[in-house]
């Protein structure tokens, strides 16, 4: 395959200033309609020490592809909203690679900024975030990248390390968690402008997860151990859930009722109720866990265990882990495509 190629940045004018730390946001499938049996939903993970992918089919619970990427350490993945393709982050090499989900091969790799981490899509899927540490331009920024005219259309400077995004259910704003600042931005993607910036101080802080009516954004606040509830209509804080230990990610069950999170260092998947903000489960995990996905049906979440090798499958409605999936070395990323 050919070495990536750089492409273009916009002139001074189109530049506009960035808010940092995107987080990525994993897509969920939808409800599936029509005569007939719906095909599985897969999931995605990214191995970075195997430099590939590998697919879990999110019925049986069992690994039924793989995909070599190439060199590079490939680490985050996202799927456009329209469910063919997927975007991986290489850490290593500092580039893209775009996945043919039909064909299930890595099709292409591009190079868009500097050094990215985590990507996102706007929900139209038109445009690519790519959050950006140390970019091209020397700053830690958000880049909004056009798809079909291929260039970039505007860029917003963070504070540093953009880790996590999501966007509004509106679309209007997107939320970006600033992994060593501390700090949530969050930014106007219409406008390439930050609209605000919460700044918690914990380090580490990565995890962002939206109610379905977009009122409330929880965010991990890392080596504060908590998770930050903030009302999205007023940008301020309005409660703290304490935890027992550095906080990693942070996702809410499908139906709402509960918020899994991770802390990676302590190994350790600890489930706060929402309704009162108390924990109601605390699970041991065999190494390093990472990132949490929630299949389509609400049954089980699946969480990355890096230093493991494997995917843990945890049931919902128990809070029990009832199964682990061998992966590829050093499993991160997670993408879900829709069914």
């Amino acid at each position: 395959m050919p070495p990536p190629q750089r492409l273009p940045n916009p002139s001074g004018s189109e530049r506009r200033p960035l808010v940092r730390n995107l987080g990525v946001t994993l897509l969920l499938a939808a409800t599936v309609c029509g005569a007939g049996p719906a095909a599985a939903a897969t999931l995605y993970i990214t191995n970075t020490k195997s430099d590939s992918v590998s697919i879990i089919d999110t019925d049986t619970l069992e690994v039924v592809g793989t995909i070599p990427l190439g060199k590079g350490k490939p680490n985050r993945i996202v799927f456009h909203p329209d469910g063919k393709t997927a975007w991986v982050v290489y850490d290593k090499s500092r580039d893209l690679g775009v996945i043919d989900a039909e064909t299930r091969k890595l099709v292409r790799r591009v190079r868009i900024g500097g050094n990215p981490y985590n990507l996102n899509f706007t929900p139209d899927g038109r445009q690519l975030l790519v959050l950006d540490w140390s970019s091209d331009t020397g700053s830690d920024e958000v880049i909004f990248y056009d798809l079909k005219a291929e260039k970039i259309a505007g860029r917003v400077e963070v504070s540093t390390w953009p880790a996590h995004s999501v966007f509004s259910r509106d679309a209007r704003l997107v939320y970006v968690s600033g992994e060593t600042a501390g700090d949530v931005t969050v930014i106007d993607p219409a406008t390439y402008q930050t609209v605000q910036r919460l700044v918690h101080g914990g380090g580490d802080a990565m995890g962002l997860a939206l109610t379905a009516d977009g009122k409330t954004l929880y965010a991990a606040a890392g080596e504060n151990k908590a998770v930050l509830k903030i009302d999205t209509g007023s940008h301020k804080v309005v409660g703290e859930i304490p935890l027992p230990g550095i906080v990693h990610e942070a996702t809410l069950t499908l139906d709402g009722q509960f918020l899994y999170t991770t802390l990676r260092k302590a190994n350790k998947l600890v489930v706060v109720r929402t309704a009162d903000d108390k924990i109601v489960a605390v699970l041991p995990q065999k190494g390093y866990p990472d990132l949490v996905t929630m299949e389509p049906g609400g049954r089980y979440a699946l969480v990355t265990n890096r230093y493991a090798d494997l995917v843990s499958v945890i049931d919902v409605k128990s809070h029990t882990q009832v199964k682990t999936i061998a992966v590829g070395r050093a499993p991160h990323g997670m993408a879900l495509r829709p069914r």
